[in-house]
This record gives structure tokens, sequence and C-alpha cells, in this order.
């Protein structure tokens, strides 16, 4: 690869490889890159590459926030390098045209009429997605960028992968290990979504764990006076009554916009990640409530293109080449019934947004099942025990699968432990470095 200055001290590069690796010497695709070289050269170790999840957020994008968490050690023993994977932002974007995933104003649909409406909606989105990306959509999925993972691996020079995987971007270090497992020098996975579930295994966790995560979020805005919304004795009730209220009559946002139940939706989403962002949350609900849809409206922007340009798009489209669904349109009423009664508020949109894959015009290209990785080096595996996106369970069980995994438990409440727990970034920095990984059954209460 070839680097130039970029962005201050970075510097970026192109790399090319195959659209498609069943055909590698047909046409190609340039995977943009950047790395922040290591401080102390004398010290090099080689390059650590980072994945800061999505699917559909740009690596590049997210650089800044890796070096800023980043333990010093880390910072001058290695060169970081992020990327926009394939169909992400700078690298040949999959563009849908500026039609919404959700599909519908209402993303939550009971009647068979609403229902209706909500598939031709995400019918309406597919054929905008191959219309304008039909190029690219067969050959965006972790399958083909795990394979572009180890491009770049040979590209740095690195005889083996030195990676962390955060979120999503453990499912595709998943990927890789499976396809290159002696090419790994040391992994890192951290918030880990199990490769064995189904889509509808992975739905249901995430609907529990982030209604878990809601219901929590209830609880400390009834006793704070951080929180600005007042939703009474039952916070849940009151909650859906303003997404049915979004759904019929939008709270305007401004500029003659509105804010419908899906932009709510997304709202909730982007702030339960993280505690610290419960105050945020409890103004959006206070304002949207009192028929300002202004704050809501930014975080659910914020939701869609925070991660990257296109992450709605991209996002889609990842997801529906890695998980296989029920072509059946008849059975996501049915899912999002049963997912109802544990997660009311996100057990019906979760299980609605899967039915985006239903009607997607290109297979899905991974196969799902355990990691088994022989011949890699110990893994490190991260599971946090409240974590609301990846269920603690999905660590527990990946760690099993693996042939060497080995399991380092988070005591808390927020998604990807690297970033809230000193603990956790010390034992890293140690298996980084040295490739000693903390004792299996490790827990950091900080």
């Amino acid at each position: 690869m070839a680097w130039s200055p970029c962005n201050g001290d970075l510097q970026c590069g192109t790399l090319l490889v195959p659209l498609d690796y069943a055909d590698p010497d047909g046409p190609t695709i340039s995977i943009a890159v950047a790395r922040h070289p290591a401080e102390e050269p004398a010290a090099r170790v080689g390059s650590l590459v980072i994945d800061p999840g999505g699917p559909g957020v740009s690596g590049i994008n997210d650089m800044s926030n890796e070096l800023g968490s980043l333990t010093p050690q880390l910072l001058d023993d290695f060169d970081i390098v992020l990327f926009d994977p394939r169909g992400v932002q700078r690298s040949d974007p999959v563009t849908c045209g500026g039609a919404s995933g959700s599909g519908s104003s209402d993303p939550t649909p009971v009647t068979p009429s609403q229902q209706a409406a909500t598939i031709t909606g995400l019918e309406q989105f597919a054929a905008a997605c191959e219309k304008n990306s039909a190029s690219v959509l067969p050959y965006v999925g972790t399958v083909d960028v795990a394979r572009d993972m180890d491009r770049l691996r040979q590209a740095l020079g690195d005889s083996g992968l030195t990676y962390m995987g955060q979120s999503y971007g453990t499912l595709l270090g998943l990927t890789y290990a499976a396809l290159f497992p002696t090419h790994i020098r040391a992994m890192v996975l951290d918030s880990v979504i199990d490769p064995a579930l189904s889509f509808n295994q992975i739905t249901a966790g995430q609907a529990d764990g982030f209604e878990g995560v809601l219901n929590a979020f209830f609880t400390w805005c009834s006793a704070s006076t951080d929180c600005a919304w007042h939703p009474g004795a039952d916070p849940t009730g009151a909650l859906l009554a303003l997404l049915n209220a979004a759904a019929t009559a939008p709270a305007p946002a401004g500029g003659g916009s509105v804010v419908g139940a899906g932009q709510l939706y997304d709202a909730l989403l982007e702030d339960l990640y993280s505690q610290t962002d419960w105050p945020r949350l409890g103004e959006a609900l206070a304002d949207d409530a009192a028929g300002n849809g202004s704050p809501a409206a930014a975080q659910s922007n914020q939701y869609n293109t925070g991660g990257s340009d296109n992450a709605d798009d991209a996002g889609t489209a990842i997801d529906c080449l890695d998980h296989p669904v029920s072509r059946d349109l008849a059975t996501y009423g049915a899912l999002a019934d049963a997912l109802e009664a544990s997660a009311p508020v996100f057990g019906p949109l979760l299980a609605w947004g899967e039915a985006g894959c239903a009607v997607w015009p290109v297979p899905p290209t991974r196969t799902v099942g355990p990691v088994a990785a022989p011949g890699a080096p110990p893994i490190l595996v991260i599971g946090t025990t409240n974590d609301p996106a990846t269920p603690y369970a999905w660590a527990v069980s990946v760690a099993k699968e693996l042939d060497r995994g080995v399991l380092l438990t988070h005591d808390g409440d927020d998604h990807v432990a690297y970033f809230y727990s000193a603990c956790v970034r010390a034992d890293v920095q140690t298996y980084l470095v040295s490739g000693q990984t903390p004792p299996s059954g490790s827990v950091c209460s900080s």
C-alpha cells in the first residue's frame, strides 16, 4: 500500500481487492484505510487492526474515538489501523437513493393493513438498494470483509493479524478466525455476537437486552432529578403511548419535519447503549411528550448516520448477507407477538426489522455455525454482564465454542467494555503486547 499524510498525524491509503473472490482476476473494489503510526518506532510490535462495530460503521470516522481510548503503551507499540469495510462510506458505499430502511411510518405494524404497508415499504427500500448499488450488493457481507482483512494484513507486512473487534466487529473477527485461524497473532473480541445463533435468536436476545436496560432507565428516571421525563407509575405504558402517538400524530421537529415512531425508536436505541446518555434520553422524551420532536430527531439522525454517512443502507445490506431468514412474510407478525411477551417495547420493533432481509434481492453468504478456529492462539473474549446489545451469554458461549477461547467478564451495564473499564484495558494491553491472557474466568468490576 502507498500511504500519504491525512487528518493531522494520520496516514491514509487504498487497498485494492477483488470485488468477487470467486473471480480474483476480475473487477476490484477499493478499501479505504487509515493508520496512526506507532509513537515509539523502536518498540513497534506491528499493526493493531480495529473494527469498531456496526455493521455499516466507518472505521476511519471512528479513529479519533479509538485513539482517545487506547492505552499509551498500545499507542507506542502498534500502528493503529482502521478501515471502511466494503460498502461503507469511502469503500464503494451501498446507497439506496434516500429511501428509508424502516419502510413505514409505523415500524411495529399490528393490523393486516399496517403489516401490508410495512412490507411494501421494505420491498421498495430493497428495490432502491438494488437499483442504486447492484454491482456491489452481493459482495458486502462479512465473509468478503474477512478476506479483505487478510489482504490488509499482508499489505501491512504482518505475518499474523493483531485485531480488536467491538460489537459487530466480533462477528468479523470470528469469521476471519474461521477462514484464517493460523494467520492470527492475537485477537480481542469485546461485546460478542455468537456466530452460531440464528437471526431469530439474535433478535430475541437483543430485544430482551434492550428491554432490560430500558427498565433500568425507567427506575433511574423515577428516582433521579436529572431525568426530565415524568411518566408516572406505568413508564412502559407511557412510552408505548408516546410511540403510538408518533405513528399517528408525529411531533413537529422544525423546518416542516416531524418525528414519527421510527425516529423515536432510533432515539431510544441511540441513548440506551450507555448510562451517560440517559439524561439526554429523558429530555428527548419529555420534549416529545410536550410536542417538540427536535431532540429526538437529532438523536435519530445520529443513530442512522453517526457511524458513517450511509450507515443505515450499508448496515441492512451487510446484515442480510450475514443472517439467513425466513422468506415467509407471514411469520414476522407471529415473531413480533412472541417477542412482545418479554420485550413489549423492543420485541415487535426488532422482529419487523428482521423482515427487511426476507425481501432482500441477493442471498446470504455467511453460514451460521460455531467457530472453533483450530490452530489459532488463545483468543480473548470479553462480555459485559448487563450489555444491552450483545447479551453476556453470547460471550460465554463463544469462549466455549473456540478451541482456545479465554473469557474475561466485565461486571457492568454498558456496551463495549474496553471504553468503560480500566481493568479491561489493562488486561487487553498485556494480551496484545505479550500474548498473555488473564486467567480464564477473570472478572473486572471497574
